[in-house]
């Protein structure tokens, strides 16, 4: 696989299906759509699998650089269709932390809850944050939120508002 042209630079529009006729002479090997697409691996798929949030991991495994990476997020064609993992990859997160903690709360066990309570309530991001938030982390944060109470109204139903809340009986 070649990441980059014949004048060594790194390529971005040219990786991508969506973009193949800006430059037809060179294969895309991804697609930005949400799942594989003409042959095409998908990149958002392998975004959200490799499930770091410092984009690091997945920059290695998608590239081979984190300077390629940085490259193609900077691209003004591409950006748009980057919009949003970064915050679909929080909240899958934050779902696969309170999926354990609801687990966890079936099961008794301590140190898998604290984990995945270290996730759900997003710990690692909030290290590097001081001060006030900004008014749109709030509002990101209020949709993460709403998202996820939708999402396990269900299971706290199912399993009693009581476990939720951290209650014991």
């Amino acid at each position: 696989m070649s990441y980059k042209d014949k004048m060594g630079r790194y390529r971005t529009q040219s990786l991508f299906h969506e973009f193949r006729s800006v430059t037809p002479e060179l294969t895309p090997m991804w697609t930005l759509k949400d799942e594989a697409a003409g042959g095409l691996p998908s990149l958002k798929a392998l975004y959200l699998a490799c499930g770091d949030p410092t984009e690091y991991s997945f920059a290695m495994e998608a590239f081979g650089s984190w300077n390629q990476w940085l490259k193609i997020k900077a691209s003004k064609a591409i950006g748009p269709y980057l919009e949003g993992w970064d915050m679909e990859l929080e909240l899958k997160l934050k779902s696969d932390g309170l999926r354990s903690v609801i687990g966890e709360a079936k099961g008794g066990g301590k140190s898998s809850f604290n984990a995945a309570k270290y996730l759900a309530n997003g710990d690692w991001n909030k290290a590097t944050k001081r001060g006030r938030p900004s008014k749109e982390e709030v509002a990101k944060e209020l949709k993460i939120a709403a998202k996820l109470d939708a999402e396990f109204a269900d299971d706290a139903t199912r399993i009693g508002l009581s476990v939720i809340n951290g209650d014991k009986k």
